[in-house]
């Protein structure tokens, strides 16, 4: 029996223990308080929280109609915020009609209850302001498109865990998609990261998950 076989099944059991670990960290969503102190799990179907919110850094973005969006711009209300680009031909989409038909369903049920949206481009290359905000408002007049320049995107999205890479598929300089991560992000009335909502997005459960986060006004 070589090295490897003999270890094949302390291997096996410690991959078993970390999967373990980690659907139980996963299926409880613990939430620290400032105290310190472990509360009670909240009982989420979609969504992935933080033990802590994280607050936002200072950014400066354009939005659609030219004006400056910053932090302070992401305060006040409960917010899905997803990152993508206005060619992409299936992520993004998806993305911002999941957002149209939650937000649609959470004013049925809760029409008490205000939920922001923002679509935020990382391809500024080709999304010019008028443009992005034509794209966006086809799923919804009234959500937020914005994008910046490559260093202020970059500095945004690594601080929030969202990553893209620019993926050539053409001999042009525009010749090009973006591989980028499909999450919507969770932003709370105080402008900080509070979790994220990972594919695939169900409708129902994270029209659940924004009732239980928005009564608990955390």
């Amino acid at each position: 029996m070589n090295n490897l076989e003999r270890r094949l099944p302390w291997i096996i059991i410690a991959l078993a223990a970390a999967a373990g670990i980690a659907g139980y960290v996963a299926s409880s969503r613990l939430f620290v308080a400032d105290t310190g102190a472990v509360a009670q799990p909240r009982q989420l179907q979609a969504s992935l929280l933080y033990p802590q919110p994280k607050p936002l850094p200072d950014f400066a973005l354009q939005r659609s109609d030219g004006s400056v969006l910053g932090r302070t711009g992401w305060t006040g209300r409960w917010r899905l915020l997803f990152f993508g680009f206005a060619s992409c031909p299936d992520v993004c989409p998806t993305a911002l009609a999941t957002a149209k038909a939650a937000r649609a369903q959470l004013r049925t049920q809760r029409p008490d209850l205000d939920l922001a949206v923002s679509f935020v481009s990382v391809d500024p290359e080709r999304d010019k302001p008028e443009q992005l905000g034509a794209y966006v408002g086809f799923f919804d007049p009234s959500f937020e498109a914005a994008t910046g320049t490559p260093a202020e995107l970059l500095a945004l999205t690594q601080s929030l865990g969202v990553m893209y890479v620019k993926v050539p598929n053409g001999p042009g300089p525009l010749d090009y998609t973006i591989d980028h991560s499909a999450s919507l992000l969770i932003i709370d009335p105080q402008g900080r990261l509070a979790g994220l909502i990972r594919p695939p997005h169900r409708v129902d459960a994270i029209v659940a998950d924004l009732i239980t986060l928005m009564d608990e006004g955390n």
